[in-house]
């Protein structure tokens, strides 16, 4: 099997969610409040996705398109 190349949004999440619950020290406040920026950035991307698409415009009744003028032909 091929080796995905690019993480899905709940992995970087998780990711995200380490460096800003980081009680060693490693990562400054200044990253902790970076990866919360960028983790709710991907939440919005993920409750965009999740939206149901808005339905298709409904078309136009045929018997107002019969009330239309023939295309003129130039």
């Amino acid at each position: 099997m091929a080796k995905k190349k690019f993480l899905s949004i709940e992995e970087k999440r998780t990711w995200l969610a380490g460096i800003f619950r980081d009680t060693s020290g490693e990562f400054s406040q200044a990253d902790k409040f970076k990866a919360m920026i960028e983790d709710t950035r991907l939440a919005m991307l993920e409750a965009e996705a999740a939206k149901p698409a808005e339905p298709a415009l409904p078309g136009i009744p045929a018997a107002l398109l019969a009330h239309l003028p023939p295309p003129l032909h130039s």
